[in-house]
């Protein structure tokens, strides 16, 4: 019985990730990646986990020290921790698996990879929050969480898709401030997400429904507009 119900729960958190990568990759359609590439950006994806933690357990004890501030220390713990090292590892996995892989030619493909690293994150840290906390977290992340860190991944490919682009035509410093700017983007809109949720319930759910329209746009304008490396100008930020 309890074997059962913990079944029920692994695939409870599993479901919505694995509906919105579906979504992605039906969406790539001139050249769809292929499915050991996108299997090992899941798997990577989720392996990040490991450093993460660790990551941010160190960040946790470091601003303790802001202690004496509660808005600061909260700043901290929910915009720039989550944040800053959430989106700064899955952008490390893109880039290490990802980056020079001869299946990079398209553009949007710079948006499936960012999406599935940021979902087979997503899918692990669903399964340890809904395992231990049962199925009512299932239906609230499904609805808010999954899909931030689904937009998150879509942010952070349409500024690295504009990054390859840039690097194909030669211009290495431009495509490194890209770079740059596609992880930092969605560092920021990550930790607005979980600092305003923490602290800012109204005002959360506004931001939450403008993130939905502005990345379903970006996404939308990112599948129209998929060209082969070196023959487009996309640019998705």
């Amino acid at each position: 019985m309890l074997l059962g119900s913990i079944f029920f729960l692994v695939a409870a958190a599993l479901i919505p990730p694995l509906i919105l990568l579906f979504i992605i990759y039906r969406m790539d359609k001139i050249e769809r990646e292929p499915v050991h590439l996108l299997l090992s950006l899941f798997l990577q994806g989720a392996i990040a986990m490991v450093p993460i933690l660790i990551l941010e357990l160190i960040g946790d004890r470091i601003i303790g020290i802001f202690s004496w501030s509660q808005m600061l220390y909260l700043f901290f713990a929910y915009f720039v921790i989550p944040g800053f090292v959430e989106e700064g590892v899955k952008y490390l996995v893109v880039m290490r698996r990802a980056w020079n892989d001869p299946n990079f030619n398209y553009t949007f493909d710079a948006v499936v990879y960012a999406v599935f690293v940021s979902l087979g994150f997503a899918a692990v840290e669903n399964i340890m929050y809904v395992v231990t906390t049962g199925f009512s977290t299932a239906v609230v992340r499904a609805i808010f969480s999954i899909p931030g860190h689904a937009m998150f991944g879509v942010v952070m490919g349409a500024g690295l898709a504009r990054a390859k682009g840039l690097e194909v035509q030669g211009d290495f410093t431009a495509a490194e401030s890209a770079k740059n700017r596609a992880w930092i983007t969605a560092a920021v809109l990550h930790g607005f997400y979980d600092f305003l949720l923490v602290g800012f319930g109204a005002v959360f759910y506004v931001y939450f429904a403008g993130l939905v329209i502005y990345v379903i746009r970006l996404l939308k304008k990112s599948a129209g507009e998929d060209t082969p490396l070196g023959g487009g100008t996309f640019y998705g930020l």
